[in-house]
């Protein structure tokens, strides 16, 4: 969401002399000229600088049909000329009620070269909203019990329990920072059975990735007392539904999952028989989530709950025998690129409240430092950013200093703050830029 926070900036540069004129232009500029634009959401309050060579009047301009007309009058002394007298008009006269509001981009496209009145304007900016897929585990052993809030004097409740409600506090928290989607795996048409049928995942996703979302996706979720969801843990079918629609989502977006389980992944789609569909790790997963991010930038977090540092047992219970499932789940973040430092590579809750950190600790990280601009900068080595007060210094290499630079050098259509300026974007939520002219 753009805001205007400064609209006009020209009593020291003058409408008459041209981009950067400090007075002294020795072109002068005469005659009359003449733009048309569309004018509707912009109000320009009344000012006026009066000096010694000229007097300047700018009149406040509304919503509305007609002419708009700027003028400088008075003596103007330049350098081998007389007094000269110019006028400026702006039609906007329309055959009815104007529809398209002036923004940055009007703005900055109008007169950028030669004598062309410069302006020059300040934008209040958001970063982009990540686009993020929430996969989360729906499977059977999420009806298990534990200490929630590490209290022993409480009652125990389930990991689904708490899981509800730690999404659905992220959700509010965030619903305007993050364009989530959901994903379950498995589908809540998922059984009690040691059969296929507990293996079941939508070919698409629960809830597809939209701004401000969470209203469409917690009634999708089995309520938070649910004691009734059932089924195995097809974790690689429900990433790659979910990754299947983030590429179709514009690439251009940074592209997130978050996935969430209590358990090592089974119910393979390569499965010889029963035995190994839930009895056997399923070794589809990996590469699934590495590809995501080396080939399509799709980084996945990976949060696991009530995770032990140890082999599972040998024996038919329908998780995946001998692996251990910390190891599974820190190949994974490894894989998808966001790998902690130290041995412990994924995000581990042992009760609610660590899972609350961990998704909170995700979703500040995962918040995008990139900047759209509505329209490239007429002069690109001109521009200022801001966060509050702090100019931030303009650089080069994001890995290695903090400051911003351009995402590209051509067309600058998107900045990135670096380093500290980015930790500190995401604790301000907003930067200011600011737009100027040549002064040359």
């Amino acid at each position: 969401m753009r805001r205007f926070s400064g609209v006009l900036i020209l009593a020291s540069f003058g409408l008459v002399s041209g981009c950067g004129d400090n007075g002294n232009d020795t072109q002068g500029a005469t005659g009359t000229m003449t733009m048309t634009t569309t004018l509707t959401t912009l109000t320009t309050t009344p000012s006026t600088t009066t000096g010694s060579e000229s007097d300047t009047t700018v009149p406040t301009t509304t919503e509305g049909t007609g002419t708009v007309s700027e003028s400088t009058t008075g003596p103007t002394t330049t350098e081998g000329t007389g007094p000269t007298s110019t006028t400026e008009s702006v039609d906007t006269t329309t055959a009815g009620p104007t529809t398209e509001p002036l923004t940055s981009t009007t703005l900055m496209t109008m007169g950028t070269t030669g004598n062309t009145p410069c302006q020059e304007i300040s934008v209040t900016v958001q970063p982009i909203k990540p686009n993020t897929m929430l996969v989360l585990d729906k499977s059977g052993s999420m009806l298990q019990t534990w200490d929630a809030d590490a209290d022993p004097n409480t009652p125990a409740v389930t990991r689904w329990y708490s899981l509800y409600g730690v999404v659905n506090q992220v959700l509010t928290d965030f619903n305007d920072k993050f364009n989530f989607g959901m994903n379950l795996f498995p589908s809540k048409n998922a059984l009690a059975e040691y059969k296929m049928t507990a293996c079941l995942v939508n070919d698409t996703v629960e809830v597809p990735v939209a701004e401000l979302n969470k209203d469409a996706i917690i009634p999708v979720l089995p309520a938070q007392s649910n004691m009734t969801i059932a089924g195995g843990t097809p974790t690689a079918l429900g990433m790659t539904a979910a990754l299947e629609h983030l590429k179709s989502l514009d690439p251009a977006v940074p592209r997130i999952v978050m996935l969430v389980t209590d358990g090592a992944a089974n119910c393979s789609t390569t499965a010889a028989n029963l035995t190994e569909l839930f009895e056997v790790y399923d070794a589809n997963l990996a590469p699934i989530v590495g590809d995501a991010f080396s080939v399509d930038s799709i980084p996945t977090y990976v949060i696991g709950i009530a995770i032990d540092n140890a082999p599972n047992p040998n024996i038919q219970d329908g998780n995946p025998n001998t692996i251990n499932p910390y190891e599974k789940l820190n190949e994974l973040a490894t894989l998808g690129g966001t790998a902690k430092a130290g041995d412990e590579k994924f995000y581990s809750a042992k009760n609610a409240i660590e899972l609350s950190d961990a998704l909170n600790a995700i979703v500040q990280d995962a918040q995008s430092c990139i900047i759209p601009l509505e329209s490239p900068p007429a002069f690109p080595d001109k521009t200022i950013v801001k966060l509050g007060n702090t100019e931030i210094p303009m650089i080069t290499d994001c890995a290695n200093e903090s400051g911003w630079r351009y995402i590209e050098p051509m067309p600058y259509t998107a900045l990135e703050l670096c380093g500290t300026a980015c930790a500190d974007l995401k604790i301000a939520g907003a930067a200011d830029v600011e737009y100027y002219c040549d002064a040359g």
